[in-house]
């Protein structure tokens, strides 16, 4: 098994954390995980490489070691954003190889889309975005969303239900 150090990047207001896997430079490659993934998920990858790729694995914000935001939710905005961040701080100096899956595909196709002149080589694992919807069915989408994070207590206030996404992703945090 390939050996990983920690590396830690102050990102938009964020301690940002990196696996690395030391290589050779020439051959560097950024792994993107996916939701409910971190980056040491990409360990049997990282040993199933051919030769000494120099490999870069970051936590997303609120994931594996990587801080909160200090909102209750993140937007794809945000991944992007900390993306381009985190090449700035370790990979500056040339396009980049990205690889990414599921959540961390969708991010690193955006990004290829955004600043294509930033990435050499695009891998996307299983990041294949949303399922198409009409806009017409965005107010149901959204009623169903806030009734099932919600309970009305019979004084009109709202709190959080135990089994929301908020409720929970609160509760597992560290």
């Amino acid at each position: 098994m390939r050996e990983s150090e920690s590396l830690f990047f102050d990102i938009r207001r964020l301690r940002y954390h990196v696996r690395h896997w030391p290589g050779d430079r020439r051959r560097r490659l950024v792994l993107l995980h996916g939701w409910m993934d971190v980056s040491a998920s990409f360990q049997f990858l990282v040993d199933a490489l051919a030769g000494a790729w120099d490999v870069y694995a970051p936590d997303w914000r609120g994931y594996g070691l990587t801080d909160w935001g200090q909102s209750d939710c993140y937007w794809f905005p945000d991944y992007i954003a900390d993306l381009e961040a985190l090449l700035a701080a370790f990979h500056a100096d040339a396009p980049v190889n990205l690889v990414g899956h599921s959540l961390g595909g969708n991010v690193a196709a955006l990004y290829a889309g955004i600043r294509p002149a930033r990435v050499s080589r695009l891998v996307n694992l299983e990041g294949f975005g949303l399922a198409a919807t009409a806009p017409d069915q965005a107010p149901a989408r959204y009623r169903r969303w806030l009734d099932s994070c919600t309970i009305r207590p019979a004084s009109g206030r709202t709190r959080i239900s135990p089994r929301s996404p908020i409720a929970c992703r609160k509760a597992t945090r560290g």
